[in-house]
């Protein structure tokens, strides 16, 4: 959010007449180790601060990927009378990611405006991951599931990484775009036991996006 808030800052601090890119486009994700990509979507703003250099923010999300196989999940019964007092279910999960990024492009050829050109730079990110349980259905008024192992999770990580790309300007309709970035994830905390033990074996600490899109400038 900092890069964000730096980025706002630039904007309004930069004089009279001013510009930003704002791009969309579809995303896809893979966690290298994940048997499938995620895919998605994505929304930036991006600020130049000359024709080579420019500062942007990026907010992606990649639609939920359920597990491939069936979880088996040991409940117990509220009473020792009660049998099976702990019994199996199936349980199937599914994880999505969210990620918030900012960094910098330094562009070579044309420039951010004009015709080919070629970009690439550092960034930082937060990614958030939503961990959801289905239960094969059970008798909620007999047995419990194991402590701190609920219905829904959260695993918060951030990192950095780097990005690259080519796009081109037509004057007076807008930019098309293709890059793809490589991150890597510093730390990753979950809220409970449960994202732990079904969130973890679907991320990984080496990430590979690829994005398509186009972009439109306005000027104020």
């Amino acid at each position: 959010m900092k890069l964000f808030t730096l980025v706002f800052v630039v904007l309004m601090t930069g004089g009279a007449s001013a510009q930003i890119g704002v791009s969309a486009g579809v995303t896809m994700l893979n966690a290298f180790g994940n048997s499938k990509p995620y895919g998605g979507m994505h929304l930036t703003v991006e600020y130049p601060s000359s024709e080579s250099v420019t500062f942007y923010g990026k907010l992606s999300h990649l639609f939920k990927q359920r597990n491939e196989d069936s979880s088996l999940i040991a409940i117990t019964a509220y009473d020792f009378t009660t049998a099976p007092y702990i019994k199996n279910i199936g349980g199937l999960s599914s994880l999505n990611y969210t990620i918030i990024e900012g960094g910098t492009k330094y562009y070579l050829g044309n420039g951010y405006d004009f015709g080919l050109a070629a970009y690439g730079g550092p960034n930082a990110f937060l990614a958030f991951n939503r961990v959801k349980m289905e239960y094969a259905p059970y008798d909620e008024t007999l047995y419990e599931l194991p402590q701190d192992y609920g219905r829904k999770a959260s695993i918060i990580s951030f990192g950095v990484g780097f990005n690259g790309g080519i796009k081109y300007s037509i004057e007076r309709v807008g930019t098309v775009y293709f890059d793809l970035g490589l991150s890597y994830v510093v730390r990753a905390i979950e809220n409970n036991q449960m994202a732990a033990i079904e969130g973890w074996p679907r991320l990984s600490a080496l990430l590979l996006n690829f994005n398509v899109g186009f972009r439109r400038d306005i000027l104020w």
